[in-house]
């Protein structure tokens, strides 16, 4: 007998979807199920997908001995399901602006001189409210270092959610290792926002990296990241 789904998980998932199939995209109403995407793969939520009766049924019907058309696979239909997810939740993300600064707010407020790093973050919607996580990486040369020396790290290691309110900013600044403003060689920090939308899905935003340009203390944007970037270092 097949397991069942909690009810929380069910819910989620009819939320995201805004209960629609997500195999074929449309809206079913009540007439939606919450199938197991594989049928040995437990009752976990990754393992379930919202779909609609037709789909349901063709998710598990495929002969290996008279194999005509090509059946659904699971990992298709994993990325078919966060497909359909981000269509129906991202509108609820507002815009999020996160970047490294050397100073924090008023210009003129005196810079940032390393170990300290300055940022800011804006909530650039005008209505909902966001929720989010950061995680900060800091690279010297090629070498990866604990980036935080608090106990302030939690907030930059996707430990800790953040709120900001729309249209709000909030200024900051965090400290990494002493050694990086002894060192000559380049210093990158990779920044990485989370945004958790008000149905508790999550939306990873790009990783983007900043090198700290040492004669003007500035960070310069990179536009890809640091793994992006380690690949091309020695060509």
């Amino acid at each position: 007998m097949a397991k069942k789904f909690s009810e929380e998980d069910k819910l989620k998932g009819l939320l995201w979807s805004d209960r629609h199939c997500c195999v074929c995209d449309t809206p079913c109403g009540l007439d939606i199920e919450i199938a197991h995407i594989d049928p040995k793969g437990g009752e976990d939520f990754d393992n379930a997908i919202p779909v609609c009766y037709k789909h349901h049924a063709q998710i598990g019907r495929y002969n290996k001995e008279h194999p005509r058309g090509n059946k659904y696979r699971i990992i298709e239909l994993k990325k078919r399901r966060e497909q359909i997810y981000e269509k129906y939740t991202r509108h609820l993300v507002p815009p999020l602006l996160f970047y490294l600064t050397p100073r924090m707010g008023d210009p003129r407020h005196s810079q940032f001189r390393l170990p300290r790093v300055g940022f800011a973050i804006h909530n650039l919607g005008s209505f909902h409210p966001a929720r989010f996580k950061v995680n900060i990486r800091v690279f010297l040369g090629s070498e990866e270092l604990k980036p935080m020396v608090s106990s302030r790290r939690l907030y930059y290691s996707n430990d800790i959610i953040w709120n900001l309110n729309a249209g709000h900013v909030f200024y900051g600044n965090f400290g990494i290792p002493r050694k990086c403003g002894e060192r000559k060689e380049d210093l990158i920090i990779e920044v990485k926002v989370t945004a958790i939308d008000q149905y508790d899905r999550q939306h990873e935003l790009l990783p983007q990296c900043y090198k700290y340009v040492r004669d003007k203390h500035y960070w310069l944007p990179e536009p890809t990241s640091f793994d992006e970037l380690k690949r091309h270092m020695n060509q």
